[in-house]
């Protein structure tokens, strides 16, 4: 079986996997998280950025190179053992070793290092960043899904009683108990509800592109999520102030900052050193060999000339920086600059994370309530329009009554789930504030 078969057979076999049971919010989060693109593009620069170090490491190591040349000469050309001029036909090559190494460069070197680690660190948190991002999109758009879902319901209900009510209406219309004016509002009451069932329907079905879209889940393939979701407990943390306290200490974004601003601050001594002298070592050994076809005698063999010619040489640099065009200058002020800006920018997403942490944790305090609240008001929605219908069949409430209580019955369960999704949302960004994962 070829390789590309198996991978097929795997993909159907997820497929149907997928297909066959319901994919929970964990499920969907972690699907997109594994299939997400952007995801992808920052693991590959996180990638860089480990090699990057790599080579920042091995630049502090002396470097070595070998090389090997060869030559062949024919016609008129200059005779080496005379160095005059001679038609001759020759031969010759040589091979060497270089070393090169800094022995002092400002600590340029050990700065760049230094910077490459820290980029490294931050690439590594940029991926989470991405992985958390794409978390958080889903989990908004699956309970999107959840959301239409229950409001279809809800429709669903709504126009199956009114359908009821409008049956009930025409039979007490035909024994002319009421009249052709209720039969028309107890119909426009359906037709409403009727139009509300197809928008409802329609925010469903765009809901769920919206939610393929996020996760890159393929839009003709059937997406099944499971929308029966248990209200979730109170999240772990303590307070307010607990909770920002430890977001600022430990929040990804906010480590990205920091790691950000120290690898500026490196930049910036780095360039620095560039102010300083420098000094290398070189160091070489090499050998050749050189033949006259025409002459041939004359020259030792190859074994003998290259145990004859071996030579090498040290040698020491010093670089002394005197003037260069400002160069050094204008780079160790754009550092500077790039330093500070990363110090203002750490300022503006750690004062960002407080009040979106701050924000958070209101709103789920808030929804918490309106949660509770909501069930009251569904439960006082339901009683008065359960009186309401039974006034309006005995003729004591006109149609527009019993209208105005469904709507109110409506709004109040439209309200009461919006409130049971939103609290479900916050609660789980409490919780990931206070350091526990999105996806569990």
């Amino acid at each position: 079986m070829t390789h590309q078969r198996i991978i097929l057979l795997m993909s159907i076999f997820m497929t149907l996997m997928c297909k066959a049971q319901p994919l929970t919010i964990d499920d969907c989060m972690r699907y997109a998280v594994e299939h997400s693109t952007t995801v992808g593009k920052q693991r590959l620069s996180a990638d860089d950025n480990q090699a990057n170090y790599n080579e920042a490491v091995a630049s502090l190591f002396p470097s070595l190179n070998a090389n090997v040349g060869a030559s062949t000469n024919f016609g008129r050309g200059i005779d080496p053992a005379t160095n005059s001029y001679t038609n001759v036909t020759t031969f010759s090559n040589s091979y060497g070793v270089s070393l090169q190494m800094a022995l002092f460069d400002g600590l340029r070197g050990i700065n760049t290092m230094r910077a490459m680690n820290v980029a490294r660190k931050k690439g590594l948190v940029d991926s989470q960043i991405a992985q958390d991002e794409v978390a958080m999109q889903t989990l908004s758009a699956y309970m999107d899904v959840v959301y239409y879902t229950e409001a279809v319901k809800i429709a669903k209900e709504q126009l199956e009683a009114s359908r009821k009510t409008l049956e009930f209406t025409q039979r007490q219309f035909d024994l002319g108990l009421k009249t052709s004016t209720d039969v028309a509002e107890i119909e426009s009451q359906e037709a409403n509800y009727d139009y509300l069932l197809i928008t409802e329907e329609n925010n469903l079905a765009l809901a769920y592109i919206k939610l393929r879209e996020v996760m890159n889940y393929p839009q003709d393939q059937e997406l099944q999520i499971v929308t029966d979701i248990d209200l979730e407990i109170l999240p772990t943390a303590t307070s307010e102030k607990a909770l920002v306290d430890y977001a600022l200490a430990n929040n990804p974004r906010v480590a990205a900052s920091r790691h950000f601003t120290e690898q500026q601050r490196l930049n910036l001594k780095r360039a620095k050193g560039s102010f300083l002298p420098s000094l290398y070592l070189y160091g070489g050994y090499n050998t050749s060999y050189f033949i006259d076809f025409d002459n041939k005698p004359a020259y030792d063999p190859f074994g003998t000339q290259f145990r004859n010619n071996r030579g090498g040489y040290i040698q020491l640099s010093l670089s002394i920086p005197i003037f260069n065009g400002l160069s050094i200058q204008s780079s160790s002020r754009r550092a500077k600059n790039a330093y500070h800006v990363a110090q203002l920018e750490q300022e503006t997403v750690e004062r960002a994370v407080e009040s979106e942490v701050s924000q958070t944790w209101q709103e789920m305090q808030g929804y918490s309530k309106q949660y509770v609240q909501g069930d009251k008001k569904v439960r006082a929605a339901q009683l008065a329009y359960d009186g309401t219908e039974k006034k309006f069949e005995n003729g004591l409430v006109s149609a527009l009554d019993l209208h105005t209580a469904a709507n109110t019955l409506l709004q109040a369960k439209s309200d009461k789930l919006r409130a049971y999704l939103q609290y479900i949302i916050k609660a789980r960004m409490v919780d990931y504030y206070n350091g526990l994962p999105l996806i569990k």
